[in-house]
C-alpha cells in the first residue's frame, strides 16, 4: 500500500516541478503567515533579485530568507498541499511562479507580486499590451456603452483588456473584448476553479480559449471579500494602465486606481453627470489628475510611442493571420521604420545574451515599457529572447537557437 500510494505522490509531483511546489507552498503559506508576503516583498526590492529568481529559482529565495524556507517545509508536510498538487493535475491548471520565464514581466515589478500564479488559458507575449477596465457592478446605459465601447477600440488597436469577472462593468469589458475577436484576461478573488458570480460560466469559458483567467489563491478558496481588494493590485499590475468607468465614492475601483498610481501605471477615467452616485468616484479620480477620457485617443496618447507601436504589429499581425484563412488573398507584410527607442535598444543588442533589467537601467525606461519595445523588436524577427527574460540580436547564426523556454 506504501508503494502505491508513494507512486501516485510521484504521478501528482510530475505535473509541477519541485522548484513550483516550493513557491506554491509559499503562496498557501501567507494565507497563514501573513508577514511572509513582506518578507519576500522586502527580498525582490534588492537589485538585481529578480534576475537572481529567474536564475536560481526558489532556491534563491530560501537562501536569502529563512524564515521563508522554515514555513514552506511545514506547508509540504500538509494534507492540503499535497490534495492542492493532485488538483492541479486533475483540473489542467498551469502554474507560474516568479521563476518562470512566463510569468508576466509588468506583474513581476509591482511592489508585491504573487508568488505563484494558477492560470486557465494561454498567456502569450502579446498579454504584455494591456489596459485594465473596471468599474461599477450595477452601472447605468452609459456605462455599460462605455465599457463595450472602449473595450472594443482597445481591442481594435492591438491590446488585450484586463478586469475582474464581476458583474457589471467587469463582465462587459470581458465581452466586448470577446466580440471584437480580441484577447481578454480575467483575474479573480477566488481560487480558479471558484467561479464567481456563478452566472459568469460561459463567460468564463470564452476567456479561457480567447485569453486567460488568473488567480493567485488555492484552487477552491471561496470568493471572499477581503480576497477582491487583494487581488486588484494583480488587475492593475498586468497593465499599462487602468480605464475606470462608473465608481462609487467607496467602489473598490478606487483601490484598483490607487494600485495603479503606486505601481507607476497610468490611471484613466471616464467623466459622469455630477448628481449621479455612480460618478462620485470617476469625477473624483478626474479632480486628483486621473487622465478624463472621451474617446479611444485619450488613452493611446498617454502610452508611449514604442508601446503603441507595439499594439499596432500585434493588430497587422491578427489582421493578416484573418486574411491568411481566406483563399486567394496574399498578405504583403508592412514595413515600418524603428522608433527612436527602438533603434536604442536594438544597438544596444548584439549576439551576446543581455538581460532585460540591464536594458531598462541602460535606457532609464521602466522595464514594462523595455517589455512592449522588445516584443515589436521580436515580432519584427529582430531580437530573439532566450530562457530566463535574455536577449540577443536576431541573425542567421542565432535564428531559431533559442527556441526552447524555461
Amino acid at each position: 500500500m506504501g508503494r502505491l500510494l508513494s507512486g501516485v505522490t510521484a504521478a501528482i509531483q510530475d505535473a509541477v516541478s519541485t522548484d513550483q511546489q516550493a513557491w506554491m507552498a509559499l503562496n498557501m503559506a501567507r494565507q497563514t503567515w501573513p508577514a511572509l508576503g513582506k518578507a519576500l516583498a522586502a527580498y525582490l526590492a534588492e537589485p538585481d533579485r529578480h534576475q537572481t529568481v529567474q536564475q536560481d529559482g526558489f532556491q534563491a529565495v530560501s537562501a536569502g530568507v529563512p524564515e521563508i524556507a522554515d514555513k514552506v517545509a511545514v506547508v509540504q508536510q500538509s494534507q492540503s498541499f499535497r490534495d492542492e498538487l493532485e488538483g492541479i493535475r486533475t483540473h489542467r491548471v498551469t502554474l507560474l511562479t516568479l521563476a518562470d520565464a512566463a510569468y508576466p514581466l509588468a506583474l513581476r515589478w509591482i511592489a508585491d507580486p504573487p508568488a505563484a500564479l494558477y492560470v486557465r488559458g494561454q498567456l502569450a507575449p502579446s498579454h504584455q499590451l494591456a489596459v485594465a477596465v473596471i468599474g461599477s457592478r450595477k452601472p447605468s446605459p452609459y456605462g455599460k456603452m462605455s465599457a463595450e465601447r472602449f473595450s472594443r477600440t482597445l481591442v481594435e488597436h492591438g491590446y488585450t483588456v484586463v478586469s475582474g469577472l464581476a458583474r457589471g462593468i467587469d463582465s462587459l469589458a470581458h465581452q466586448g473584448a470577446l466580440r471584437a475577436g480580441g484577447q481578454t484576461l480575467a483575474v479573480l478573488g477566488s481560487g480558479i476553479n471558484m467561479v464567481y458570480p456563478p452566472e459568469n460560466r460561459p463567460l468564463y469559458e470564452q476567456i479561457c480559449s480567447q485569453g486567460a483567467i488568473l488567480s493567485e489563491f488555492s484552487l477552491h478558496t471561496k470568493p471572499d471579500r477581503w480576497n477582491f481588494p487583494r487581488r486588484n493590485r494583480i488587475i492593475s499590475g498586468l497593465a499599462l494602465g487602468t480605464l475606470v468607468i462608473e465608481a462609487a465614492a467607496n467602489s473598490g475601483s478606487l483601490h484598483t486606481a490607487r494600485h495603479a498610481l503606486d505601481q507607476g501605471r497610468e490611471v484613466f477615467a471616464v467623466p459622469g453627470r455630477i448628481d449621479d452616485p455612480n460618478s462620485r468616484g470617476t469625477n473624483g479620480l478626474i479632480k486628483k489628475g486621473a487622465k478624463l477620457v472621451e474617446t479611444i485617443d485619450d488613452i493611446l496618447d498617454e502610452l508611449p510611442e514604442a508601446v503603441r507601436t507595439s499594439a499596432q504589429r500585434v493588430r497587422e499581425i491578427d489582421v493578416q493571420a484573418s486574411h491568411e484563412t481566406e483563399p486567394g488573398l496574399e498578405t504583403v507584410p508592412v514595413a515600418v521604420a524603428l522608433s527612436p527607442q527602438e533603434t536604442q535598444i536594438l544597438a544596444l543588442l548584439s549576439d551576446t545574451e543581455t538581460h532585460i533589467d540591464a536594458i531598462s537601467a541602460t535606457t532609464q525606461l521602466p522595464v514594462h515599457v523595455v517589455a512592449g519595445i522588445l516584443l515589436t523588436l521580436e515580432l519584427r524577427e529582430l531580437v530573439q529572447q532566450v530562457p530566463g527574460k535574455f536577449f540577443v540580436r536576431r541573425t542567421s547564426k542565432t535564428a531559431g537557437t533559442f527556441d526552447e523556454r524555461k
